[in-house]
């Protein structure tokens, strides 16, 4: 992911749930990693042993802010 520009990669799971969040400067960055023949590779893999299902969801961050106390 990051020599396709993946600025961060977080994921978290608790029980059965998992989610993950990758951060990218464009959608023509996350095309180009989509597109990789390893990570098609493991998209396959991971459907036939660990994900009956999984949701996709591209989403744009208007804001953020940081509170410290």
């Amino acid at each position: 992911m990051e020599e396709y520009g993946c600025i961060d990669f977080k994921s978290v799971s608790e029980g059965d749930q998992e989610i993950a969040v990758s951060y990218w400067p464009s959608l023509e960055h996350i095309e180009k990693w989509k597109g990789d023949p390893e990570h098609l590779k493991a998209q396959a893999l991971g459907r036939q042993r660990w994900y009956s299902e999984y949701k996709v969801q591209v989403v744009m961050i208007e804001r953020e802010y940081t509170s410290t106390n």
